[in-house]
């Protein structure tokens, strides 16, 4: 199968049918793991499966292991679970950080219901994904879980310093985007190698590509940020910019005019709805350099892929790869 041909809903078709009984026993643990006699919980719980969309975390679990060793197999399973529930809860912690009324076309939790239930879910989240790793039986998957959870946390923090701070160098953006988003899919694709028997260098060659995955996904997320409304992208427009968070291609708008524009950019950013960015050439420079460096690393992290086996798992990672930095969601 040739990966790098496919349209982007021949590559969500392939994937839903190469990984189904996969991600049909996934979606049966995670449904297991969040039963309860509460009916509150319950409806909360059900609210917030909406936010799944593409489980791109738990595919790339899988797509690694079976790469690797073939079929995939309960462990491998209830990681991809596991890692599901971390990134909702995520999902749910930030949409509280960020005051974020829409996520995938549907109420964030703080909205629907308020903030101390959003937290409190998050938490709980967290909870049962551990749980649901422990009952794996692996203790260095537990301690791998925890260390990417810990900097994810910390690539939070990161990114609220410098928001309070109103000043972000580029050093601080890839810091935080590989900790905030590229240490989940890091996470994944190395549990995905180590529950496939992945021999040392292929653990961190796997971890590698998913690290430079997830940082190309952050900054074509960002720009989707300034590109789109809430109508295509299903969550708020123009968030980072209405929490004061300056992403790469803010930074290189910035920095691609002279020192005399530079506040007159700042204003624009400011005051301009999303909608109205594209009349902005200095701003669609900025757009375009954030995503030649995307563009980058995708070609980075395709080139991981080189040291694994060649079959059908392999073009699946090399088209979402492909695919990660031209989504329009």
């Amino acid at each position: 199968m040739s990966a790098t041909f496919l349209s982007a809903e021949d590559l969500k078709t392939q994937l839903r049918q190469h990984l189904a009984r996969d991600l049909q026993a996934v979606n049966r643990i995670l449904a297991e793991q969040l039963r309860t006699s509460s009916a509150f919980v319950s409806d909360i719980t059900e609210h917030v499966s909406r936010y799944r969309g593409k489980q791109l975390r738990p595919m790339l679990l899988l797509l690694i292991h079976r790469m690797i060793a073939g079929e995939a197999t309960a462990e491998s399973r209830m990681l991809a679970a596991a890692i599901e529930m971390i990134h909702t809860a995520t999902l749910v912690h930030d949409d509280v950080i960020d005051e974020a009324d829409m996520r995938r076309h549907v109420a964030t939790v703080h909205r629907r219901w308020n903030t101390e239930t959003s937290v409190l879910l998050g938490d709980y989240l967290f909870s049962r994904a551990f749980q649901l790793a422990a009952s794996t039986g692996d203790a260095e998957a537990c301690r791998l879980i925890g260390l990417a959870t810990n900097r994810t946390c910390e690539g939070e923090l990161n990114q609220m310093a410098a928001s309070l701070e109103d000043a972000t160098s580029e050093i601080d953006y890839f810091r935080i985007v590989r900790d905030k988003t590229g240490q989940l899919f890091g996470l994944s694709c190395l549990l995905g190698s180590r529950a496939g028997g992945g021999n040392d260098a292929q653990q961190r060659t796997a971890r590698r590509f998913g690290l430079r995955l997830g940082m190309a996904f952050q900054i074509a997320d960002d720009v989707l940020d300034l590109n789109d409304s809430g109508d295509v992208t299903g969550k708020d427009a123009g968030n980072d910019l209405q929490n004061n968070r300056q992403t790469l291609p803010v930074i290189r708008a910035i920095q691609l005019v002279p020192k005399q524009d530079r506040p007159r950019i700042t204003q624009i950013l400011a005051e301009e709805s999303p909608e109205n960015l594209a009349d902005h050439e200095e701003i669609q420079a900025g757009i375009r350099s954030a995503r030649d460096t995307a563009n980058a690393l995708t070609e980075r992290a395709i080139a991981d892929l080189a040291r694994f086996p060649v079959g059908p798992d392999r073009s699946l990672l090399q088209a979402i790869a492909s695919f990660a930095v031209c989504r329009d969601a």
